[in-house]
């Protein structure tokens, strides 16, 4: 992200979030030693493909507001300033609960469009504490 003003934190989603892609591929690679090589190779794309679509959204906290940007083949960026936020929200699993993992759903004024959403990202009640912090500030 071609960003000017300083990075506060910067947030990749968690892997246990993504625990599909990633049980699948094995599940699949391992049967690819028992039936035919191409469950093998099916088994690694599938985990190639989970780990390369995590690493492609990308979460920012910056000074002036939020940004979310996913970048794979085609780029997609949405930013929120703080005084446009009008309400934080956390949800949790069970499991995701047990893993420290959850998202952070952050509603903005004017308009549903504007909507940015952390999604599997690791502490998310700390992220919400400093969301809530530079909300206080601006």
């Amino acid at each position: 992200m071609d960003i000017k003003e300083p990075i506060i934190k910067k947030i990749h989603p968690h892997p246990f979030y993504y625990f599909g892609f990633y049980f699948g591929g094995i599940f699949m690679a391992v049967l690819g030693f028992f039936f035919s090589p191409l469950f093998l190779l099916g088994g690694v794309l599938i985990l190639a493909l989970g780990e390369i679509s995590r690493r492609a959204e990308t979460f920012y906290i910056l000074e002036s507001g939020v940004a979310r940007e996913y970048k794979l083949l085609s780029t997609s960026r949405k930013f929120t300033e703080f005084d446009k936020i009008q309400n934080i929200e956390v949800n949790q699993s069970f499991l995701e609960n047990i893993l420290g993992i959850g998202n952070v759903h952050i509603d903005t004024s004017g308009g549903d469009k504007a909507e940015v959403n952390f999604r599997g990202i690791k502490d998310p009640y700390g992220i919400e504490h400093i969301l809530r912090e530079k909300i206080k500030i601006t």
